[in-house]
């Protein structure tokens, strides 16, 4: 029996991580998200991982208004979903480890384009909690690597351009 309920559960965080992805894709999020774009994505996030997207878009907005005839450069150059900023075309779920609580999905991700000779992949994890809908995302850890690849993780970026809302983030 509980291997079921934990075969259900890696089914349900799968799909969730799958349906976040192919939103994604159809979306192509860049930069700070709007308002449109943060009601798009609202029901896979977690109270603090939406709060702190908010607050981004919020301090990007303020940005633009307060200097409009001078723009400074936008708070997130790029996708901020994934380690690489010019985003991602495809992608895999490769493994869910399943804990009670939190969880995480290793994900891998491929960006190609005309411009490129071979595409870039990388391994991005989705971390997993749980709230009263089931599985969320509550946070990314990006794969790393040389640039422009981003290394950390999604809340830390977050917070790191919420502090010092002055240099864009590449």
């Amino acid at each position: 029996m509980l291997a079921a309920c934990s075969g259900n559960d890696e089914s349900k965080a799968k799909e969730l991580v799958t349906n976040f992805y192919q939103m994604h894709q159809s979306a192509r999020p860049s930069g700070a998200l709007t308002l449109k774009g943060l009601i798009t994505f609202r029901h896979f996030f977690s109270v603090p991982l939406f709060d702190l997207l908010k607050d981004v878009s919020v301090a990007e907005e303020a940005r633009a208004a307060q200097t409009a005839g001078d723009p400074l450069p936008p708070l997130v150059e790029g996708d901020i979903f994934t380690a690489n900023p010019g985003g991602a075309s495809t992608f895999r779920i490769l493994q869910c480890n399943m804990r009670e609580r939190e969880s995480e999905c290793s994900v891998e991700l491929i960006y190609s384009d005309a411009k490129l000779k071979a595409p870039s992949k990388w391994t991005d994890k989705v971390l997993l909690t749980r709230d009263a809908r089931g599985w969320i995302i509550d946070n990314i850890q990006y794969a790393g690597g040389q640039a422009p690849m981003r290394s950390g993780n999604l809340q830390d970026t977050l917070r790191q351009l919420l502090k010092r809302d002055t240099a864009p983030l590449q």
